[in-house]
């Protein structure tokens, strides 16, 4: 997802596409701008052919809940992947991502809406507490299977770096301010689109409490709208 910031989206695709930190069996790369600049549209095409983009040609600027929506209705509709992974274009990879053990997880615990990478702490209360978890520490658990290890919270959805399946793509994206908190407190309230309550339903974090950060947030400035 990408909004015209050019030069970080080019730090991102360099770390995530082709540094190979990202692994998996990864069937499609897709690219969402909400620039509204055909010229830049054409640019990224011709710069990252692998990347395909799910926008027409001359179409307006979206804003985050818009750009969303449509890109998701895309997604909605592509029935030979399983899983999306979520990407903005100003994060980077501080260590190797394993896909498919992602996936296992959230194939094993369909209670599961996403499975995110954390990232470093980003606001003053974030940074006060050492992080996203330390912040709210009795709010997050820690799960293992045996082989892999994350955190379970009912705090919120996070359009940072994640793993869903894409049927969750059919549960829609409220328009609107505060949209990425309200598609959470949606799902907190109907549950999933594949048939899990709302009172059942965990966000998770991949990673154990002490495993740190796994992606940096590069974007000190935004450039998107409807947040």
């Amino acid at each position: 997802m990408t909004d015209g910031r050019e030069e970080l989206l080019a730090r991102t695709v360099r770390s995530v596409v082709w540094d190979g930190n990202l692994s998996g069996p990864i069937h499609r790369w897709f690219l969402h701008d909400d620039s509204g600049d055909e010229i830049l549209r054409a640019r990224l095409a011709n710069r990252w052919p692998r990347l395909n983009q799910l926008n027409d040609g001359d179409s307006p600027r979206r804003g985050f809940d818009g750009a969303i929506t449509h890109a998701w209705s895309w997604l909605a509709q592509v029935d030979d992947i399983d899983f999306v992974f979520h990407l903005e274009d100003d994060f980077l990879l501080n260590r190797p991502v394993d896909l498919r053990a992602m996936a296992e997880v959230l194939t094993a615990r369909p209670y599961l809406a996403q499975l995110a990478l954390r990232r470093q702490p980003w606001n003053d209360a974030e940074r006060a507490a050492g992080g996203i978890v330390e912040q709210h520490p009795g709010d997050y658990a820690q799960m293992t299977d045996g082989q892999h290890t994350w955190l379970e919270h009912r705090r919120f959805f996070t359009t940072n770096p994640s793993l869903y399946r894409r049927e969750l793509c059919a549960a829609g994206w409220p328009a609107g301010a505060e949209s990425e908190g309200r598609f959470g407190l949606g799902l907190l309230r109907d549950g999933l689109p594949w048939g899990v309550p709302g009172p059942d339903i965990r966000f998770g974090f991949w990673g154990s409490r002490q495993s740190g950060e796994w992606v940096e947030h590069i974007g000190v400035q935004r450039a998107g709208v409807g947040y």
